[in-house]
């Protein structure tokens, strides 16, 4: 079948089957939770759905959240279906990624033609970044979703005049992922305007009433904020603004500064997202260098543009720079790809076209499967520490303690989840207020802990088992702590 015989449905099938296959292959690999800062997600979740806070969530070390609870809250539906468990949690993040294919897929035929909107959803879905994000508990791709959204609607709002209402309230949700960001990056594209303007004399004014929309904003976004400020006291301001927002801007409370790794972005960008960030950047350069004739087309591929040079002159200055801050950038960038995979079929010809092509699709899954089913270096690690957590649970769970009374100290939050419980690390002060109030604690450890509480001179410490015991077999020990 020629790819121009090939129907919307067909598509529509193709990418749905595509992603799931992926998801499949990443979520029958091994537990990783503990690796890219997941342990923290899984623990917001933990707190939430064991401890009943739905406002503003800890993880076991104590830590309140760091940004926005949306991508935590549509983790609870599938959490109280299924548990609380990897399965459940990964779950948002590959409908995040399948829907915003979709999305993807609907706009780029919508503007550039079928098949251009096909290949940039298959950009979406084949990228190595994507690849990682599909399973995982992070909100990175749940992001992505939002701003895109967002994004497209206001490039529509700005050709008819209307919808803007729908722009600010997908807007205020993608602030629920991971702050005012969102915001920024689904309305950069607008600044397309005055570009177009200075070419096209009849190029629609950003007109509409706007009003009803901000205040939906910030119903939507102030309303959890001040909510969970009344809760939490400055802890939350702390930690939300001058530690994430200020502090990953400005570097302030990390051992960098603004601009200092100005190309890194671009970098992660190009080598990130390959083979299709290679169409991106040439189909970047060929906006430049030949727009499009058609003013719509030509308004739109500029407005991707913006959306993408703004977000990268962002990511660029901060001082914080980590590749998966690029994602919400890629579905503006895959549509551009997009285009330039059809005029580069078209120049070399389908047959050999489709050949590279599932040549790409077919190395990208074998190579998905070899990489998170056979895992090296220290994602080797994580993989092996998160069985012997699993193993642990199990054995402690044998022995029939009562994990409920069970404290931690310096354990992981995998621990915690195969046992069912949800406690805070206990530090110095607390230990010790515990063991005035009932005598003995029971206390799970990991060797760093039981090192630091030994260098306590007046606490009495004795093991629940000896070296020969299966427990020895991992990483956590239980003690008995008096005074």
């Amino acid at each position: 079948m020629q790819l121009e015989q090939m129907k919307t449905w067909h598509w529509w099938l193709l990418i749905t089957l595509l992603a799931t296959l992926i998801f499949t292959v990443r979520a029958l690999g091994p537990v990783d939770l503990e690796g890219w800062a997941q342990h923290r997600n899984v623990g917001y979740v933990m707190d939430m759905m064991w401890q009943g806070s739905w406002l503003a969530q800890y993880d076991i070390q104590g830590r309140i959240l760091s940004k926005p609870p949306l991508h935590t809250w549509t983790i609870a539906p599938f959490a109280a279906v299924l548990g609380v468990d990897r399965l459940a949690m990964i779950l948002p993040a590959f409908l995040s990624v399948l829907v915003l294919s979709w999305l993807v897929f609907f706009e780029g035929r919508r503007r550039f033609g079928l098949l251009a909107g096909a290949f940039a959803a298959l950009a979406v879905i084949l990228s190595p970044m994507m690849l990682k994000h599909i399973a995982l508990v992070r909100s990175d791709p749940m992001f992505a979703l939002g701003i895109a959204a967002a994004a497209f609607i206001a490039f529509r709002a700005w050709e008819t005049g209307r919808g803007w209402i729908w722009f600010w309230v997908i807007a205020g949700l993608a602030t629920l992922i991971k702050g005012p960001l969102g915001l920024i990056l689904a309305g950069a594209g607008l600044l397309a305007y005055f570009w177009e303007k200075r070419t096209d004399s009849t190029t629609p004014a950003l007109r509409g009433r706007q009003w009803p929309g901000v205040i939906a904003f910030f119903a939507i976004s102030l309303s959890w904020f001040l909510l969970a400020l009344w809760q939490q006291g400055y802890e939350l301001i702390d930690k939300m603004f001058f530690d994430e927002l200020i502090g990953q801007a400005a570097g302030t409370r990390k051992d960098s500064i603004p601009g200092e790794n100005l190309p890194k972005p671009t970098l992660f960008l190009l080598l990130r997202f390959l083979p299709f960030s290679l169409f991106f950047f040439y189909g970047l350069w060929c906006v430049f260098r030949r727009p499009a004739d058609n003013a719509a087309e030509r308004r739109f591929e500029r407005f991707l543009t913006v959306w993408v040079l703004t977000g990268l002159l962002i990511f660029s200055l901060a001082a914080h720079h980590r590749a998966d801050l690029l994602l919400p950038l890629w579905p503006a960038c895959a549509l551009i790809a997009g285009r330039e995979m059809v005029r580069f079929m078209n120049h070399i010809g389908q047959t050999k076209f489709v050949s590279g092509l599932v040549v790409v699709a077919l190395l990208v899954i074998g190579g998905s499967y070899n990489h998170y089913h056979h895992p090296t270096g220290k994602r080797a690690e994580n993989v092996e520490y998160a069985a012997q957590m699993q193993q642990a649970a199990a054995i402690i769970q044998a022995e029939a303690i009562d994990v409920s009374q069970l404290q931690h100290m310096g354990t992981a939050t995998l621990l915690q989840m195969y046992l069912g419980t949800f406690h805070q690390w206990l530090d110095l002060p607390q230990l010790y207020q515990m063991l005035e109030a009932q005598g003995e604690v029971l206390l799970a450890v990991e060797p760093w802990a039981l090192e630091l509480l030994q260098q306590t001179s007046d606490l009495q410490i004795s093991s629940l088992f000896d070296q020969q015991h299966a427990l020895a077999e991992t990483p956590v020990m239980i003690v008995r702590v008096s005074l």
